[in-house]
């Protein structure tokens, strides 16, 4: 069955006087990345494509999360929609993206991020969080081997996973 995987980014760095776009990862979310990266490898294969937000927390996140499954072999693609654009635009441009994949890995922010992981999924709603915290992950689970091109609205939240459930 094909997945989804929305991320949200782990715990910024606030301590440098940078604009946001730049800003990077705290010491609490580098210890974040370990463990969801430990968790979702239980969970699921190695994802086949990555969409990415441009801002540097996201790409930390990326890295810091993936890097043990061998990023330099990674179909990475950074998205400009992921961090400045809006909820219609991305869900408008994510069945391009990700026709033909069957494991498909998103990192992003809020608030873009609650409202896919609400609008996205057609059941198992009641596992969502109200608000899904840093380096919160929601695996959304879809009936075909590989996305195909169609609006995604028939998936199932299989899993919500953040890192101060695994301390």
């Amino acid at each position: 069955m094909a997945k989804l995987i929305l991320i949200r980014h782990a715990k910024s760095d606030w301590s440098k006087n940078v604009i946001d776009v730049e800003r990077g990862l705290s010491n609490r979310g580098y210890k974040s990345c370990k463990i969801i990266l430990k968790e979702l490898k239980k969970r699921i294969e190695k994802p086949n494509l990555f969409l990415v937000s441009p801002a540097l927390r996201a790409k930390l996140t990326y890295q810091n999360i993936f890097e043990d499954w061998d990023i330099s072999e990674n179909n990475l693609s950074i998205e400009k929609d992921l961090y400045y654009g809006s909820l219609d635009e991305v869900k408008q441009n994510l069945s391009k993206k990700i026709f033909g994949f069957s494991t498909v890995a998103m990192i992003g922010h809020n608030p873009m991020f609650n409202g896919l992981i609400h609008d996205i999924p057609s059941e198992g709603h009641k596992l969502l969080p109200f608000n899904l915290v840093t380096c919160g992950v929601v695996i959304i689970e879809f009936p075909n081997k590989k996305f195909k091109p169609r609006p995604y609205d028939n998936g199932k939240v299989i899993d919500y996973l953040y890192p101060r459930q695994f301390l």
